[in-house]
């Protein structure tokens, strides 16, 4: 028997859900949102298993607002910019990337007709990115909500309507917690996500510090808000390199995103690199190859950048830039022992299962 408790709170979730996804007068309708069969791109509307090879956690500039003040108009401004993106990108495409997620939500430096034009340019297809990362850079644009509510009906009104006006739809929100627990503003943003993601069925990917085991807090408060943890991946999970907080998160039903593993390879970060790919294949063999994700965080504008201009990413930025997975890690995994069908399982039907809406 439900209790008047209980009762109350379906009720009041219930209420919260509808005001989110609720229509607006000239937006257009949103999309039965049960997955498996379209991935909401730049370019609109894209049968999912289209989707192919996909990087899952990349950022294609920070917005190049961000980038631009690095590339006076001597350089060529924005339109040397944009080709140099293009060029590198096809190049990108040409190696078998299919699509890349770009996690660069509105607060860093989003712009979404320049993701939109080098998508179409390049014949790469992208995912934006709505949701809030919270920690520098800090951008100049004012949050639009600091209530859960006010924040889950922003981000809602990016996936439903469009971004910056534009009719471009997010598919994927992102959301940065910086330590191990989030501070108050960072859960405020985390359960709006949830409750978009509970709403709307698209997914979820949070910048997590596994370092500190921080998906363990997470996923409190995200099981507290009842969102589905097949629809949520905690990214950066390879810093952590302890195969009993994979295994439990994994266990739950959550994603882990392994996309710091060319870090490794500097003896400034820990777990090294064969730790991280030791933990990939372990992971797979106690069969959990369904619940990761391979990319590599790279901060692709930071390498269209003049030399002078670069140094300061070059630190973090993966080798082969967004081609490490490809050229490095995918060879050592086989390498290790693990098989074609668990790296397709992971770069190809993962991808699309996870941002597939019908």
């Amino acid at each position: 028997m439900t209790s008047r408790r209980e009762f109350l709170k379906r009720t009041v979730a219930t209420g919260i859900a509808a005001a989110i996804i609720r229509p607006v007068a000239g937006a257009a309708q949103m999309v039965d949102a049960r997955p498996g069969r379209i991935a909401q791109t730049v370019l609109g509307p894209l049968d999912a298993s289209k989707l192919g090879f996909t990087l899952t956690h990349e950022h294609i500039a920070d917005g190049p607002d961000f980038h631009l003040p690095k590339w006076p108009k001597a350089w060529g401004g924005r339109a040397e910019f944009t080709a140099k993106a293009v060029e590198k990108l096809k190049l990108v495409r040409a190696a078998g990337i299919g699509t890349i997620a770009d996690l660069t939500p509105y607060d860093v430096g989003r712009d979404i007709r320049f993701l939109q034009e080098v998508s179409q340019k390049s014949g790469l297809t992208m995912i934006a990115s709505t949701g809030q990362r919270f920690f520098p850079p800090v951008s100049h644009v004012a949050m639009p909500a600091r209530t859960i509510q006010g924040l889950a009906e922003y981000f809602a009104s990016e996936i439903q309507q469009g971004i910056d006006g534009t009719g471009v739809k997010a598919g994927v929100i992102k959301i940065g917690i910086a330590a191990k627990a989030p501070t108050p503003l960072e859960e405020t943003g985390l359960r709006a996500a949830a409750r978009t993601c509970k709403a709307t069925r698209v997914p979820l990917r949070i910048h997590t510090r596994a370092a500190d085991r921080a998906g363990e807090s997470l996923a409190v408060i995200l099981e507290n808000e009842g969102v589905d943890p097949a629809r949520i991946s905690f990214d950066h999970s390879d810093d952590s390199g302890e195969m009993d907080y994979f295994l439990a998160l994994a266990r739950r039903g959550y994603c882990l995103g392994m996309d710091h593993v060319h870090r490794g390879i500097s003896p400034n970060f820990k777990p090294s690199f064969e730790r991280r790919a030791e933990c990939i294949k372990r992971l797979i063999d106690a069969g959990f190859a369904e619940k990761i994700f391979l990319s590599q965080d790279s901060e692709f504008g930071g390498s269209l950048l003049p030399q002078d201009a670069k140094a300061w990413r070059d630190k973090i930025d993966p080798p082969d830039g967004m081609l490490f997975v490809q050229r490095k890690l995918i060879p050592h995994l086989r390498q290790i022992g693990v098989s074609d069908h668990a790296i397709h399982t992971m770069t190809v039907e993962n991808p699309r299962r996870f941002f597939g809406l019908s």
